[in-house]
C-alpha cells in the first residue's frame, strides 16, 4: 500500500500561488447546453507553459508505484464502487477510469460510482466512456440516443457535427465523465466488420471536416476528446478483438488517406487531448510490430514526424490482435504488451480490470525497469504528458462532487507523496 504525507507548507503555499496565476489567466469553459448539475464541472484551461511547470512539480514528489497507476486506464467489473473497484483505487491508484453501458445503467448510480471513485484518487482522473453516437453510446440509458458517426456523416454539415460534439459534452460532464474515447477518424475505404456506423465517410476531407467539428464542440464544453484509432483502420478487414488486421496499403496510399485527418487535428487550434492507437498491423510502416507496440510508428511517426506531444492511449491490451501470432508477429500477453506500448511511445495502458491483473501489470513494468527494457526517465515522459493534460484541461486543481457519508478527499498537492529514489 502507498502512503500520501505533506512534508512541508511551504511547496502548498508555492502551489496556491501558481493556481491562483492560472486561474487568473486562464480562459473558463463550461457545458452550456443546459443548466449545469451539481455533477457537472466547470473548467478553466491553463496554458501549456504553465501546465508544464506544475505538472513537472507534481512529478518531482511521486513515487514510481505513484507514476506507474498515472499510466493506467482502469476498468471496473461491477456497476457499483464495490470492494473489488475500492481495492483498485487504494493500491493502484491509477490515472484514468473507463466506463461501459452496463455500469451507468441510471444517471444516480453512475454519478455516486464516480464520484466515488474520484473520492478515493490521490490525483484526480480521467473519467472516459465510448461515446460515438448510434451502437457506440454509452449513455444511451440515461439520455437520448445520439446520431452516429455514419449518420453525421449523411448530412455532411459540420455545424450539426458540432452540436453533436456540444450535447455529448453537456450530457458526460452531468455523469461525472471528463473525457470521450471519440472520435473516430478512421477512413472507411472497405466495408469491415468493426467499422459499420463508426466512420463520418470514405475521404479524408470529410473526416475532417465531420470529426474536426465534433471534437471541436466535445472540446469547447469541457470534455477531452480522443482521436482513433491510428495510424487508421479504414481498411480494415477483420475485428481486432478477434485478430490483427493486416493493412496492406502502400506508405504512400497510408500518408493520403489514413494519416490525413491526424496530421490535420494534431496542427488545429485544440488539438486532441489524447490519440489512442490499437493493435493493426501496416507492413508498409513496420512488417513486424502491431501499431501500439512499434516505436516505428508511434514515436518515429507519430511524435516525430506529426509532431503529437499529446497522451497516446492503447486499446485494450487483452485483445486477441496482440496476444495470437499472425505472420512475422509472434503474439504476446497483455503484461508484456504494457511494456512494449511504453517502449513503443504509449503513455497510458487500457488494460486492468481486476486487482490481481493490475498487480500484474505493475509488477511486469518494475521488473522491466529494473532489467534496463524500461527506464524511469521513459516513466516519466509518459506521466508529464498525463499531468500535463490534466493540469490544461482543468482537472487539477478538481474538487469532485460530495458523496454522501464520505469523508472530503485530500487530493495531492505539491510534495504531498513521499519521494521516491527510484526517480
Amino acid at each position: 500500500m502507498r502512503r500520501t504525507t505533506i512534508t512541508t507548507l511551504l511547496w502548498v503555499a508555492v502551489m496556491g500561488m501558481w493556481l491562483a496565476s492560472c486561474a487568473s489567466s486562464s480562459r473558463a469553459t463550461t457545458a452550456t447546453n443546459g443548466p449545469l448539475t451539481p455533477h457537472a464541472l466547470v473548467w478553466a484551461r491553463v496554458p501549456q507553459a504553465q501546465a508544464v511547470i506544475l505538472a513537472q512539480r507534481y512529478l518531482a514528489g511521486m513515487t514510481l508505484d505513484h507514476k506507474i497507476g498515472q499510466m493506467f486506464m482502469e476498468q471496473f467489473i461491477s456497476s457499483t464502487y464495490d470492494s473489488d473497484a475500492q481495492q483498485i483505487m487504494q493500491q493502484i491508484q491509477p490515472g484514468a477510469l473507463v466506463l461501459y453501458r452496463y455500469q451507468m445503467t441510471s444517471l444516480s448510480a453512475a454519478q455516486t460510482m464516480i464520484a466515488s471513485a474520484q473520492h478515493a484518487s490521490p490525483i484526480p482522473m480521467l473519467v472516459s466512456a465510448d461515446n460515438e453516437g448510434g451502437v457506440i453510446d454509452n449513455l444511451s440509458q440515461m439520455f437520448p440516443p445520439r446520431p452516429s458517426a455514419t449518420e453525421i456523416g449523411y448530412t455532411n454539415n459540420p455545424q450539426f457535427a458540432y452540436d453533436q460534439g456540444k450535447q455529448y459534452a453537456h450530457d458526460m460532464l452531468e455523469v461525472g465523465l471528463n473525457t470521450d474515447l471519440a472520435p473516430d477518424v478512421d477512413v472507411q475505404t472497405v466495408d469491415g466488420p468493426d467499422q459499420s456506423t463508426r466512420t463520418y465517410g470514405s475521404t479524408p476531407d470529410q473526416v475532417i471536416r465531420l470529426a474536426g467539428a465534433e471534437l471541436q464542440g466535445l472540446q469547447d464544453n469541457g470534455v477531452i476528446g480522443t482521436i482513433k484509432h491510428f495510424p487508421g483502420l479504414g481498411d480494415a478487414t477483420t475485428d481486432a478483438h478477434q485478430s490483427l488486421p493486416v493493412i496492406h496499403e502502400t506508405r504512400a496510399q497510408i500518408e493520403s488517406i489514413d494519416l490525413a485527418p491526424y496530421r490535420a487535428l494534431i496542427n488545429s487550434s485544440d488539438p486532441p487531448g489524447m490519440i489512442m492507437t490499437t493493435d493493426l498491423s501496416m507492413p508498409a510502416l513496420d512488417n513486424y510490430w502491431p501499431a501500439e507496440l512499434s516505436p516505428a510508428i508511434i514515436t518515429g511517426i507519430l511524435r516525430n514526424e506529426l509532431h503529437y506531444n499529446g497522451v497516446v492511449l492503447t486499446d485494450a491490451l487483452y485483445m486477441k490482435g496482440l496476444s495470437d501470432k499472425t505472420g512475422n508477429y509472434p503474439g504476446v500477453d497483455q503484461y508484456q504488451a504494457g511494456v512494449l506500448a511504453i517502449k513503443a511511445g504509449c503513455d497510458m495502458l487500457l488494460d486492468g480490470y481486476d486487482i490481481t491483473s493490475s498487480h500484474l501489470m505493475v509488477q511486469t513494468i518494475e521488473n522491466a525497469i529494473q532489467s534496463g527494457q524500461l527506464t524511469v526517465a521513459r516513466i516519466n515522459q509518459s506521466v508529464m504528458r498525463i499531468l500535463t493534460l490534466k493540469f490544461e484541461r482543468g482537472l487539477l486543481p478538481f474538487t469532485p462532487q460530495p458523496v454522501p457519508g464520505a469523508p472530503q478527499p485530500q487530493f495531492l498537492s505539491l510534495a504531498q507523496l513521499p519521494i521516491d529514489n527510484r526517480g
